[in-house]
C-alpha cells in the first residue's frame, strides 16, 4: 500500500544565499512595477509577469465527490473566476506572440477566497535551481526597467543566466512537453490544457493539478483578436474544464522541488469541473487589481516548494507596489 508524502516545511526552506538573492530580486520587482505603465504604454501599473489580460471568465466550480476534497470544498458548488493572460512582462497590443498563456483560477464561496491556482499551458519549469532562476529573473527585470543605453548589456546578462538551464532541461519530460507544446502551437486559447507546474497542499498531502477542456475546437477563430475569439466561443458553446489532480507518494517519481520533470507512477484523480457562463469586461481596472496569489488560499491548500516560496514574495511585492501606484489614478 502506498502512503502519500506528508507536507513538511522543509520543502519550502530557502538557504541563506537564496534568501539574499531573493531580496535583491524583490528590489528589481519594485523598480519594474514602478515603470511598468511606461514600459507597456498603459495608464496603470501592471503585474511583473503575465501582464496582459485577454479576458476574465466568470463561472462556477463543482467539486468532485472525492473524499480528499470534502473537508476543503464541502458545498455542491463555488464561484469561479479565471483570468486568461500572456506570460510576457510587457503588454503587447498584438496577439501575435509565442503561445505562453496563463489560466489563473480563483475559487471562492461568496465571502472569501478558498483557493487560487495560477495555471499555465506548459507543464514544467525551466530550472530546479532557485539561485539560477533568481539571477535570470533579476536580469529580465533590469532589462525592461533599465535605460536604453544598458539594453545590450542587460540582454547579454539574460543570455548568460539562461545558459545553465539549457542543460537542466535535457530530460525526457521536458523534451516531451516541448513536443506537445509545438503540436498545439496554433491552438485556440480555450482548446488548451493548463497545469499548476509547482505543487500544492491538499491538507497534509501534496498534489499537482491540471485543467482539461471537455470539448473544444483547436482552430476556432474570429480572425479579430483572442478576446473576440473568447467572447464568440462562449456565446455559442458550453465551456467546461475538467480539473484533475495527482498525489505525491515517492519523491523519486514525484519530485517536489525539481520542476523540470513531470510526475510519474501516480494516477490522475477527479478534482471537479469548472463551468463558465460569462466574459467580464477585460479593461476593468478593478479586475486588474485582483490578486490570484496562491498564498491567499486557505492554509491547507497553499503552494509547496522552494520556487513557490519565491513566487509568494514576488506576488506580495508586485501587488503591494501595483496597488499603491494605481490608487493614485
Amino acid at each position: 500500500m502506498k502512503f502519500p508524502i506528508a507536507y513538511h516545511p522543509k520543502f519550502d526552506s530557502l538557504t541563506p544565499r537564496e534568501n539574499d538573492l531573493l531580496e535583491q530580486t524583490l528590489t528589481t520587482v519594485s523598480k519594474f512595477v514602478n515603470k511598468s505603465g511606461k514600459i507597456s504604454k498603459v495608464k496603470y501599473s501592471t503585474r511583473d509577469a503575465h501582464a496582459k489580460s485577454y479576458s476574465y471568465l466568470k463561472g462556477r466550480f463543482i467539486p468532485s465527490k472525492d473524499e480528499n476534497l470534502k473537508e476543503f470544498f464541502p458545498e455542491n458548488e463555488f464561484n469561479a473566476l479565471v483570468r486568461l493572460s500572456h506570460a510576457n512582462l510587457k503588454i503587447s497590443k498584438s496577439d501575435r506572440q509565442l503561445p505562453l498563456f496563463g489560466f489563473a483560477l480563483k475559487i471562492d464561496d461568496g465571502s472569501s477566497t478558498i483557493a487560487n491556482y495560477p495555471l499555465v499551458n506548459f507543464p514544467l519549469f525551466m530550472t530546479k535551481s532557485v539561485s539560477g532562476f533568481l539571477k535570470l529573473f533579476m536580469a529580465i527585470n533590469r532589462f525592461f526597467a533599465g535605460s536604453i543605453v544598458t539594453k545590450p548589456f542587460r540582454a547579454f546578462k539574460i543570455l548568460i543566466s539562461g545558459v545553465p538551464m539549457t542543460f537542466e532541461t535535457m530530460n525526457w519530460s521536458f523534451v516531451s512537453a516541448i513536443r506537445n507544446w509545438i503540436t498545439s502551437f496554433k491552438y485556440f486559447i480555450l482548446a488548451r490544457s493548463y497545469y499548476s507546474v509547482g505543487a500544492y497542499r491538499l491538507g497534509n498531502k501534496i498534489i499537482k493539478i491540471k485543467a482539461i477542456p471537455l470539448q473544444f475546437d483547436p482552430e476556432f477563430s474570429t480572425g479579430i483578436s483572442i478576446l473576440e475569439d473568447v467572447k464568440s466561443y462562449i456565446s455559442k458553446n458550453d465551456l467546461k474544464y475538467k480539473i484533475l489532480y495527482q498525489i505525491a507518494y515517492d519523491e523519486k517519481y514525484q519530485p517536489i522541488n525539481n520542476l523540470t520533470k513531470d510526475w510519474r507512477k501516480t494516477d490522475f484523480l477527479d478534482f471537479g469541473i469548472i463551468e463558465f457562463e460569462e466574459v467580464l469586461e477585460e479593461t476593468n481596472l478593478e479586475l486588474e487589481q485582483l490578486s490570484f496569489n496562491p498564498f491567499d488560499s486557505k492554509k491547507e491548500l497553499q503552494p509547496v516548494g522552494k520556487i513557490q516560496q519565491i513566487r509568494k514574495k514576488v506576488y506580495e511585492r508586485s501587488i503591494e507596489t501595483r496597488n499603491y501606484n494605481n490608487e493614485k489614478i
